[in-house]
């Protein structure tokens, strides 16, 4: 690992990965939509929509031996809204599925933000919580994919539980910080992980969610 593509670096996790990285001496550069917010953070940068028809041209053209995909959008209401749920898809499925696709044959690792969400079925929350299912599907999927045809790409499973973004919020008790997440995240990058529970006391709270009967879990409200 020597440079480093963040997918969606503008402000939260990924924000904090890129300046956790150099400060580790690797080469990061910072891709984002939002050009202003990339100003911010300096340094090498790249103004990227992951959605876009050019998005893979511009992430290839970046050169990078770790690409991590970064990038989501999720947002709740109390009834299914379309109008988000298609947002949602577009980009934590489409655009994450060109990107995953690409990388087999492109670069040397490929880490992607998916979420404890993703392990049952959430209410309330347009896709999200389907699309970071199919996030690590994929991303398991890719792995055998690279072990049995022999591709040399690392696929690498990121699951945050809840840190202090937007997308996060909770008691202060479950909440990490963006650093500790970044931290997290690059220690499984250098450590050769394949599946980074982020912050590491979440891997115990999944398998309680996925040992967890239906039944009983779908009498829970998690709105």
């Amino acid at each position: 690992m020597r440079r480093i593509l963040v997918i969606g670096a503008t402000s939260g996790i990924g924000r904090a990965l890129v300046e956790a990285a150099r400060a580790r001496g690797y080469e990061a550069v910072a891709a984002g939509r939002r050009t202003a917010l990339l100003a911010e953070i300096g340094g090498e940068t790249l103004p990227l929509d992951a959605t876009a028809p050019d998005a893979l041209a511009k992430i290839e053209a970046a050169g990078a031996d770790t690409v991590v995909f970064n990038a989501g959008f999720g947002e709740r209401s109390a009834r299914p809204d379309w109008a988000l749920t298609e947002q949602t898809l577009r980009l934590n499925v489409l655009a994450f599925e060109r990107v995953a696709q690409w990388a087999l044959t492109h670069c040397e690792t490929f880490a992607a933000t998916a979420s404890v969400a993703g392990l049952r079925g959430l209410e309330g929350t347009n896709g999200y919580s389907a699309s970071k299912a199919y996030m690590i599907n994929a991303l398991e999927g890719y792995r055998r994919a690279a072990r049995h045809g022999g591709f040399p790409c690392r696929y690498v499973t990121l699951l945050p539980g809840f840190v202090d973004t937007a997308m996060g919020q909770a008691s202060a008790f479950w909440r990490c910080s963006t650093r500790e997440a970044a931290f997290c995240i690059l220690k499984a990058l250098e450590r050769g992980r394949c599946v980074a529970y982020v912050t590491p006391r979440w891997r115990w709270i999944g398998v309680l969610m996925r040992l967890m009967p239906r039944a009983l879990f779908e009498r829970i409200p998690l709105a």
